[in-house]
């Protein structure tokens, strides 16, 4: 396996690049004005129209997308795709009232195709629920995860690759309590499984193990007085989570966390936020609880593209006493890359990050610690299809040092996904 390592790893280098070049470069700047441009130029045509929204939605640009079609519809007031695309974009910014007088005057005007008629009639049906107060999401993924992992020669444990399946569903219900704040009570909760490579204590042989996540929270969203700025929340939780990594070690628990939320513009999103976590449901773990905080922010470009800084931490107890620390800075960039007409749109983020941890070896006992650190780099692409299907290919590489060498490895991660979205 080791002579097949190089050879992945330039594969997965090729690919990271690709993210990292400039657009103008690979022939591929980002296709937002092209695609309005598109639909200018041939008025009739559904697909140009569905594509513009689809690359517009992708990019964040609705302020953007929103404008210029409503510059359109004073040329073509009576194009029944326009009205449809309108309505699809005022859904996304949740002006429901908008949306529906939109969606209901393409019904009305006709000319729409069988399946435009169809999604009209569900998006209408979307809208309603939302003019209630009510809106969900459920996004359900399926693919294939396959790992390599190149131990240090001289450890305790041989190289080893697999391949396996990999399914996640992810969803939340929002409530809107009305409030001039637009304050909302969300219900949400993911569970993924697939099959991981783990050595749990880090320093004895480990092998391939089903691993599982799961996590559900009830968040109070408050909106914030924000004189002068675009946007400012506060989001109060409540919620479980458990991850089991094999049949001997699981970690779960109950916890709370807080997180404010800032827009100063349109363009920009700042956070900052933090929780505790009772971990005494766990076993085969030391800690009983945990401290975690959180802080970072995104800044979005015009074309498309944005960038983004996050940096994680988290201090684990026993019996009051700290027994391990763990912290990770991440940074990523990207957006959309190219759109293909009736086919799909391309966006794609390159991300790197890096972290260090000191945590109890679990064979020995809470007095002897492991300590190591990680870089990782990572290539995240999404060929969105429609607007509920996509399929996504995400690589990752990562190494790992120890304080004992022997210990340190490398990986290379691979996923290929289709996620199906309900709403």
């Amino acid at each position: 396996m080791q002579s097949s390592f190089p050879a992945i790893f330039g594969f997965a280098a090729a690919l990271l690049c690709t993210g990292v070049l400039p657009a103008g470069a690979q022939g591929l700047f980002p296709a937002y004005d092209d695609a309005f441009s598109a639909r200018i130029a041939s008025p009739a045509d559904n697909g140009t129209l569905a594509q513009f929204v689809t690359v517009a939605v992708n990019a964040g640009q609705y302020d953007q997308a929103i404008s210029s079609i409503e510059q359109y519809l004073i040329k073509y007031p009576r194009d029944a795709r326009a009205r449809l695309a309108a309505s699809r974009l005022y859904y996304h910014v949740g002006s429901y009232e908008l949306a529906r007088r939109q969606v209901q005057y393409g019904i009305e005007v006709g000319g729409l195709t069988a399946s435009e008629q169809q999604e009209a009639v569900r998006l209408l049906a979307r809208i309603e629920r939302a003019l209630r107060g009510v809106t969900w999401e459920l996004a359900l993924t399926g693919g294939v995860f396959s790992a390599f992992t190149d131990f240090e020669p001289g450890g305790a444990q041989d190289d080893d690759s697999f391949v396996a399946p990999y399914g996640r569903a992810e969803g939340f219900v929002r409530w809107d309590l009305g409030t001039p704040s637009a304050d909302a009570l969300v219900l949400s909760g993911s569970l993924t499984a697939t099959q991981r490579f783990f050595t749990p204590d880090l320093s004895v042989p480990g092998g391939k193990e089903t691993f599982i996540h799961g996590n559900a929270a009830i968040t109070w969203d408050k909106g914030l007085p924000n004189s002068g700025i675009d946007s400012l929340r506060l989001l109060l939780s409540a919620f479980t989570v458990t991850d089991r990594f094999d049949s001997d070690i699981q970690e779960t628990g109950i916890g709370v966390s807080g997180r404010f939320l800032v827009r100063p513009t349109v363009e920009t999103t700042l956070f900052a936020g933090g929780g505790y976590i009772d971990l005494g449901a766990s076993q085969g773990i030391f800690a009983d609880s945990r401290v975690f905080y959180e802080a970072g922010g995104s800044y979005r470009f015009r074309n498309g593209q944005a960038l983004g800084l996050r940096f994680v931490g988290s201090n684990d107890f026993a019996s009051g006493s700290e027994i391990g620390r763990s912290y990770t800075g991440e940074v990523r960039y990207g957006g959309l890359l190219m759109n293909v007409p009736d086919l799909f749109a391309w966006s794609h983020q390159v991300a790197f990050s890096a972290g260090h941890s000191d945590a109890p070896d679990l064979s020995v006992g809470i007095g002897t610690s492991i300590k190591s650190d990680f870089w990782r780099i990572a290539s995240e692409s999404d060929f969105q299809l429609t607007e509920s299907q996509k399929i996504s290919v995400d690589l990752a590489y990562r190494e790992t040092n120890f304080d004992i060498a022997s210990r340190d490895r490398k990986s290379f991660e691979m996923l290929m996904s289709y996620t199906l979205t309900l709403n």
